[in-house]
């Protein structure tokens, strides 16, 4: 049965729509439980047991959420005895009563997926879709062209949590300073040299971020090029090459004479294991190092 809605979607409306071929990023999807439905189905696939929502032209099955999120529609035809393969459908949606998709699919049966009580089901159809700010309804419909009926189940993308960092301390350094900044803003730093190379120790598996500042003196030009060697169990990882611009608005605390370079990154992933590392200067011969150390937070708390 059809219901005679024709209504044009708007071009708001399309936005909404995120066709299920077109790319987009990885994403974490958490079941979404129908508020009402038409019955439930329970529905094998190669052995694992899902249920899903009835779905039919004349009652909605209703869905809500709180934006802004993307949900995911994923729906499936249950073939009647006499509907031959394959069989074509159409999914309606509803946002707050507007009518925001119509979209046909077809598909054929497949041996790997049944009915658990019996009975031939067809492939998944996926349909994904934004949903804005602030909580919503989602009516959903589906309309068929054969004697079959229309299951679907729902998730609402789950949003990751930004990975953060926290400091983390070496054991073995020559000076703690504070750099202060024109702003105001003051960061710790530990400082090596080198004849005295920084040393911790962490376990894996987990990436540490060192970022290093090289000393100047107020006499020294501009730039200046230094070099830190890794040490992993006493072995050498590698020597990392950097060229560093000598900042003017920033001090330490502790040293005025020594005026710091310009922010260096290195990435060190640490395997599994506790494992001890070492970093030394070894250009230019004598050579002053502050560094500061962040590690996932995630690896901290859970260990």
């Amino acid at each position: 049965m059809r219901t005679g809605l024709g209504t044009k979607m708007t071009m708001a409306a399309m936005a909404l729509l995120l066709t299920a071929a077109a790319p987009s990023a990885a994403a974490t999807w958490r079941t979404l439980k129908a508020e009402a439905d038409q019955g439930s189905v329970c529905i094998d696939v190669q052995g694992q047991e899902f249920e899903y929502s009835l779905l039919n032209d004349e009652q909605p099955t209703v869905v809500e959420m709180r934006g802004p999120r993307r949900i995911k529609i994923v729906t499936r035809y249950l073939f009647g005895e006499s509907d031959p393969s394959p069989q074509s459908y159409t999914l309606r949606v509803l946002l707050d009563g507007r009518e925001i998709l119509r979209r046909a699919y077809s598909s054929g049966t497949l041996e790997t997926v049944k009915r658990c009580r019996g009975g031939e089901v067809a492939a998944l159809r996926k349909t994904i879709l934004n949903v804005p700010t602030g909580r919503h309804e989602l009516q959903i419909f589906a309309e068929t062209d054969g004697a079959g009926r229309v299951a679907g189940r729902f998730y609402r993308e789950s949003k990751a949590r930004k990975a953060k960092d926290v400091a983390f301390a070496p054991e073995r350094f020559d000076g703690l300073y504070h750099l202060q900044f024109a702003s105001g803003k003051q960061s710790s730093y530990y400082h090596f040299s080198e004849g005295a190379p920084l040393g911790f120790s962490v376990k894996g598996p987990t990436t540490l971020k060192v970022y290093s500042r090289l000393d100047f003196d107020h006499t020294m030009n501009g730039s200046q090029n230094y070099s830190l060697e890794l040490l992993r169990d006493g072995e050498s990882v590698g020597v990392y090459h950097y060229h560093a611009s000598k900042l003017s608005a920033a001090a330490y605390v502790e040293r005025p004479d020594i005026l710091p370079g310009d922010r260096k990154l290195l990435r060190v992933p640490v395997p599994r294991g506790v494992h001890r590392y070492q970093i030394r200067c070894v250009r230019p011969e004598a050579c002053g190092i502050a560094v500061q150390i962040r590690i996932p937070e995630a690896d901290v708390t859970s260990r």
